[in-house]
């Protein structure tokens, strides 16, 4: 049995140039990626023909075995109008006791589309699949994962609610062949009205065990993103398991 209270701790860094083609535009840095600093998004795509260029490092303090340390490089692209394409690989320092569908040097591909932007009756709803490729370490079969985003306005506070679900290609030994999670957040801009270079974001999480007979993964994560230039934000995140394995 584990014991109660505070399971893990991560941090990350996270770095965003945008490379815009036509002059005079400014990255949108109250547009929210997950990981980006926390694990959550908002419903709303970058603009056609807009490249995002993000880099994070996230330190996991385990209860159990050493500080897991993982660098995620991230490419996005705006297709098309309300359409963002995503190419991720994220480096791990320890991947060979990893379980689930995150393995070291996999390659990720996915696809964010916005449905509708928010109106009075209506919250702003996306939804995102991506495909992990076995291009990484001790990892097999192509794993799945599907999102369905909501966010919706309240003056400058903005609420997001994120529920998914993840299919593995090859799970192995006690592995879930499938885990779903939910996370529900508020977003406010800091400094409102007289500054809009500052983003306040607090979610609450559960995310499905990886292995059978565990507990879910819950707790809370607190993040801030800090416009720097008109291409340029910096993200910082900090978060804390309730409940789940002691790893």
């Amino acid at each position: 049995m584990n014991r109660p209270g505070l399971r893990s701790i991560s941090v990350m860094i996270v770095l965003l140039c945008g490379l815009l083609p036509r002059p005079g535009l400014a990255l949108d840095h109250d547009n929210l990626d997950p990981n980006r600093p926390i694990g959550m998004e908002d419903a709303y795509a970058i603009p056609k023909g807009e490249i995002g260029i993000e880099g994070g490092v996230r330190f996991n303090d385990r209860r159990e075995g050493s500080t897991l340390v993982t660098f995620q490089p991230q490419i996005i692209y705006g297709a098309f109008y309300n359409t963002q394409i995503e190419i991720q690989g994220d480096l791990m320092s320890d991947p060979n006791t990893l379980v689930g569908a995150a393995k070291s040097g996999d390659l990720h591909l996915g696809l964010l589309y916005n449905f509708n932007t928010e109106t009075i009756s209506l919250p702003a709803f996306a939804a995102r699949v991506e495909v992990d490729l076995p291009t990484g370490v001790n990892s097999k079969g192509v794993d799945t994962q599907m999102t369905g985003i909501l966010t919706r306005s309240f003056g400058r506070l903005r609420v997001h609610l994120n529920a998914g679900y993840t299919i593995l290609g090859s799970p192995q030994g006690q592995e879930r062949p499938g885990t779903y999670r939910a996370v529900a957040a508020v977003s406010y801009p800091l400094g409102y009205p007289t500054s809009f270079r500052d983003t306040l974001i607090v979610s609450l999480y559960t995310r499905e065990s990886d292995l059978r007979g565990q507990l879910n993964n819950s707790g809370i994560e607190l993040g801030l993103r800090h416009q720097l230039t008109s291409r340029m934000v910096l993200d910082g995140g900090l978060g804390t398991e309730f409940s789940g394995p002691a790893d």
